[in-house]
């Protein structure tokens, strides 16, 4: 796979930005921390539609289900993502239940099925790609930029 380019950053960086807007953080806490709904009968039952918990479920699902799109097509290099991914790790073990239920209970595999896939593809990146910083970043590669470089570093000189 090629190295992620300046445009992945970009997408990234507009996907974090979107991540820490005040309702998106808390909905992303209370479905990563809260949720209590272990299919999607009780997910009806204790948080109907248009229910504020509901919507926390559904926009915070509905986040990463775009994230999957963006990165299952080649649009958001996956190591850029899953070097950092914006709490996903956290939401997908407490979600992870309900959307395959959901799935099943729709009898519909598109359903967040673009979750799924990032989740899958999660999983085996952190088995197979994930090295210790130290180890991940090639030594041999010089900085794009060197200190003192960029406008806003004053103070810090060349070496």
């Amino acid at each position: 796979m090629p190295a992620p380019t300046s445009e992945d950053a970009h997408i990234y960086l507009q996907l974090l930005e979107m991540s820490q807007q005040a309702q998106f953080i808390e909905s992303r806490r209370w479905v990563a921390h809260e949720l209590d709904a272990e299919n999607l009968k009780a997910l009806n039952t204790k948080h109907p539609e248009g229910s504020v918990e509901r919507s926390r479920v559904s926009s915070v699902l509905g986040f990463y289900e775009s994230v999957g799109v963006l990165v299952s097509r080649g649009l958001l290099h996956e190591d850029l993502f899953f070097d950092a991914p914006l709490g996903f790790e956290h939401v997908w073990a407490r979600a992870e239940v309900l959307v395959l239920d959901w799935q099943r209970s729709a009898n519909d595999e598109s359903v967040f099925e673009n979750l799924v896939w990032l989740a899958r593809r999660y999983e085996n990146w952190r088995e197979t790609a994930w090295r210790p910083k130290s180890e991940a970043i090639p030594t041999d590669r010089p900085p794009n930029k060197q200190w003192g470089e960029t406008q806003g570093h004053v103070g810090f000189t060349k070496s």
